[in-house]
């Protein structure tokens, strides 16, 4: 019999600069490896725009990043080796943003240890064309609904 997991928070930022190019994280891990956008879990006392700003002044070096409205909302459940399973509900921003250079605010042993190897803007071509894993999977559909017809009037519920 297994419980129902709690659900950690997370925030993720659609980071997109005027060539509708997108901001993603490279992951190595253990069990994965692939491309996420920036973000990470809330901390007690934060709502959602302060823990994406905390996150990307971490991750990017951006210290103060406009965030637009919520774009999607992604429950994520995995199984663990212990039987038991995590889960996060991730809610994605639109960042608008000029392209810049990812200038972290965490030491290269601090990207390492949360298994950050990468960052690279990409366009939805080459999203599309990639043999990388992204997260969410459909990513490159999302990111080019967006480009297209802007925000949702309320955030979609994604899978995968």
């Amino acid at each position: 019999m297994t419980s129902t997991p709690s659900m950690r928070p997370v925030v993720r930022a659609l980071m997109i600069d005027p060539g509708d190019r997108v901001l993603l994280v490279q992951l190595r891990g253990s069990d994965w490896s692939g491309w996420i956008l920036p973000g990470g879990g809330t901390e007690p006392g934060e709502d959602h725009h302060m823990a994406l700003r905390r996150e990307l002044a971490e991750e990017t070096g951006v210290p103060e990043a406009f965030i637009g409205p919520p774009l999607w909302i992604r429950r994520v459940v995995a199984p663990m080796t212990s039987g038991s399973y995590k889960g996060q509900e991730e809610t994605v921003y639109l960042v608008p943003c000029h392209k810049f250079d990812v200038q972290p605010g965490m030491s290269e042993d601090e990207l390492l240890l949360e298994g950050m190897v990468g960052f690279g803007w990409w366009t939805v071509a080459e999203m599309r064309a990639t043999s990388d894993e992204l997260q969410p999977r459909q990513l490159p559909e999302l990111v080019a609904e967006v480009l297209e017809h802007g925000a949702p009037v309320e955030p979609l519920l994604i899978e995968g």
